[in-house]
């Protein structure tokens, strides 16, 4: 071949079709997300074989996953999230392992895991929540090891949690609630030491929860496990982290005593152990997170036999709480007089201390921020048992008197209702 025909052949035009084929090579991101994209996704998308980010987030895309999408070997970002996708995952997703960022939740996606996912080594968030997986939790999991956050809530699995978990060593997020996720948390998510949240709530999860594994999650900041039927006492451990904002493991089976340094870090947002068995007075290390916002222990004696329930006395150091919007703390064994420095609580939404052994009085307090005739901002409902003979308390400014035997207060302020979540 002359110097002169080579030279013919590159100053050739392309045909229309060789002109679409150099574009589908150079093209490296689609961003079409909110575009009112329509009908499914076109199995030609494996000609992109430089994409590194396909984001088509948001639309109207229907069917199912096209084969030609697993040969993307490049794709680093698949945002396919909140369209109307059908089908399931193949076991061809592990092919794709450049794969940092996977978003499918919203769409109506079902079937298995795909144990391939496991050589999915750069995966940092897996974002599968709100579809129709199922089956169980494939143990090929454990391979990835840049995961960080793993978003599996409200699907149809049905599944333990894998041992090989305890591999996914630099996970931040954990969200399973909503999936049938039974037996224990294995020992192995000790090795979890990076974990920030916890949700794992109305999932069955049983067994009780161990201090070598909640020692270990020192970055543990939100912590919800309500729900299931977590057993024994609660972890010590969990008065020693000092990141701890939330903490929510109600409607479960625990009993003992509530950790008494709950709370002493000075971090402590929200604190929920309602309707449990558990026994013993109010945790003083709460007295140090003076900006919580939620505290419930109530229904702890639920058989109403004594045999278990918060006691002691409603500590004065509830008084400092500024921000406090709900207390709640009925269904237990408290003793003695409501302290007047309760009133102190300006924030406070909603307060139940009924079902205990108070006595007394109302503080004071309680009446001069009461605004019965909604005149000024303030607590709009107060209701006591202070009707019946003998009076169990006395209330000057109850909206509401109940006949009974044990002092029930219920306080909102600015028209509020409502609870804490989960709680």
């Amino acid at each position: 071949t002359s110097l002169g025909s080579m030279r013919r052949r590159r100053e050739r035009r392309l045909h229309p079709h060789e002109e679409e084929k150099v574009m589908e090579m150079m093209v490296t991101r689609i961003q079409l997300s909110e575009s009112n994209l329509q009908g499914s996704i076109p199995n030609e998308i494996s000609g992109f074989l430089h994409l590194q980010e396909l984001e088509v987030s948001k639309n109207d895309l229907t069917g199912r996953l096209p084969s030609g999408l697993y040969n993307l070997t490049n794709l680093q970002k698949l945002y396919l999230d909140d369209n109307t996708l059908r089908g399931s995952i193949s076991e061809d997703f592990g092919n794709m392992n450049a794969l940092e960022d996977v978003f499918l939740f919203g769409n109506e996606l079902g079937g298995p895991l795909p144990k391939s996912m496991g050589n999915l080594k750069k995966l940092r968030r897996f974002w599968a929540s709100d579809m129709f997986l199922s089956g169980s939790l494939p143990t090929e999991i454990g391979g990835l090891e840049s995961l960080k956050g793993l978003y599996l809530q409200n699907n149809q699995l049905v599944s333990n949690l894998p041992s090989t978990m305890g591999n996914l060593v630099e996970l931040r997020d954990l969200r399973m609630f909503g999936n049938v996720i039974t037996g224990d948390i294995p020992a192995s998510f000790r090795y979890l030491v990076n974990l920030e949240v916890v949700y794992m709530d109305s999932c069955e999860l049983r067994g009780g929860l161990t201090n070598d594994v909640i020692r270990k999650w020192r970055k543990l900041s939100d912590f919800q496990a309500f729900g299931n039927n977590i057993q024994g006492e609660i972890p010590t451990a969990l008065g020693e982290l000092e990141n701890l904002k939330v903490i929510n493991l109600a409607e479960n089976n625990l009993v003992g005593t509530i950790p008494s340094t709950i709370g002493q870090s000075g971090n402590l947002l929200s604190l929920v152990l309602r309707n449990n068995r558990l026994t013993g007075p109010i945790p003083p290390g709460l007295a140090s997170s003076t900006d919580i916002l939620h505290i419930n222990l109530s229904e702890n004696d639920p058989d109403k036999d004594a045999t278990s329930g918060i006691d002691g006395q409603i500590p004065d150091f509830f008084g400092s709480f500024t921000k406090l919007k709900w207390l709640k703390l009925h269904g237990n064994r408290l003793q003695g007089e409501i302290p007047a420095s309760l009133s102190d609580a300006t924030s406070l939404v909603h307060v139940t201390l009924h079902d205990n052994f108070l006595r007394g009085e109302v503080p004071t307090g309680f009446c001069d921020t009461t605004d019965l005739t909604n005149t000024r901002s303030g607590m709009k409902n107060l209701t006591a048992d202070c009707d019946g003979e003998p009076r169990i308390v006395e209330c000057s400014c109850c909206t509401v008197c109940i006949s009974g035997s044990s002092i029930s207060v219920s306080i909102v302020r600015n028209g509020e209702s409502g609870g804490a979540s989960g709680g």
